[in-house]
């Protein structure tokens, strides 16, 4: 398939962070012009989840992030895998659903060997392929920060079962298949939301863009981690104001909770890889979510204090 919408030209962007100079909440260098941003738009991402997640882990790593390396990077059908140097590694779910043509870098090859605050930026782009490697080298960070300072990171051993109730109306943002069925057990009363075509007769589908009339209506929300790299999770998040809890749920959850706390999620539930080169081998053969939770991850919960 033609390379149409990222060609094999485009190189590495050296500063991503740029153009979100005044898009960071909280301490750092993000002061002064916003040049290619203007201010309508500075004030949006002034709020919007990403930027804030980029430079809080910038912030808590300081000048040691720049000493940080990126050993290996594998893109599967499935999942992306980041190991960086003292061997930690994160994964992100693989966008492949979000482009129509071949989602090939343009940069491929150059990313091993760079530094972790180069690849992190990533995260900022509006390429999901690219976002989805920057925020699973946020989840490698955030592993590292949680070894380094394991007090600011209490886990809970709650499940997301235990946050549901008989008379709840429950939306999914996302197909978890393995847990439609075990919710099924507890109310009725599922919605999924979904781009995909998915067969499900005793639960009810809905395209995506129907987000705005189910959210609003819930009593617990699931949101799908995917939804940082394609972008719409600060929106999806809004639409969810009134619902009693509101779970980012999946692999690619950064186990970094603290701003998603701000933001109005009740529980982040991700998963803690334990053997990164294992986890490498998953991803490249294309291994899912049970793949990496049997051999190399596991899973962690962060509950809100209420």
């Amino acid at each position: 398939m033609p390379e149409t919408e990222y060609p094999e030209k485009r190189k590495f962007p050296e500063n991503e962070e740029k153009k979100y100079k005044n898009g960071f909440k909280g301490k750092g260098k993000g002061k002064g012009k916003t040049g290619e941003v203007n201010k309508g738009e500075g004030k949006k991402e002034e709020t919007e989840i990403l930027p804030t997640l980029v430079n809080a882990l910038k912030n808590d790593l300081g000048s040691t992030l720049k000493d940080i390396e990126v050993k290996d990077v594998r893109i599967g059908l499935a999942y992306i895998g980041v190991l960086l140097s003292e061997n930690y590694g994160g994964v992100a779910c693989t966008p492949l659903y979000e482009f129509s043509g071949c989602p090939a870098l343009g940069f491929a090859g150059s990313l091993k060997g760079k530094t972790a605050d180069k690849v992190l930026e990533l995260a900022l782009s509006k390429n999901p392929l690219e976002a989805a490697v920057g925020i699973a080298t946020a989840n490698a960070l955030s592993h590292m920060l949680w070894d380094t300072k394991p007090e600011n990171f209490p886990t809970s051993n709650m499940d997301i079962l235990d946050l549901i109730k008989p008379e709840d109306r429950v939306a999914m943002v996302g197909y978890f298949g393995p847990l439609v069925p075990k919710i099924l057990k507890i109310t009725e009363k599922l919605t999924i939301l979904e781009k995909r075509e998915i067969e499900s007769p005793k639960t009810l589908i809905l395209p995506s863009e129907k987000a705005r009339e189910v959210l609003p209506a819930s009593d617990v929300v699931i949101l799908s981690a995917s939804t940082l790299a394609n972008r719409t999770f600060d929106e999806l998040l809004s639409l969810g104001g009134a619902a009693r809890e509101v779970v980012l749920l999946g692999p690619s959850s950064p186990l970094y909770p603290a701003p998603f706390f701000e933001r109005g999620i009740t529980a982040v539930m991700g998963t803690r890889i334990f053997d990164p080169m294992t986890m490498l081998t998953i991803v490249s053969e294309a291994g899912g979510t049970k793949k990496l939770h049997k051999h190399c991850g596991e899973k962690v919960a962060f509950r809100k204090n209420k």
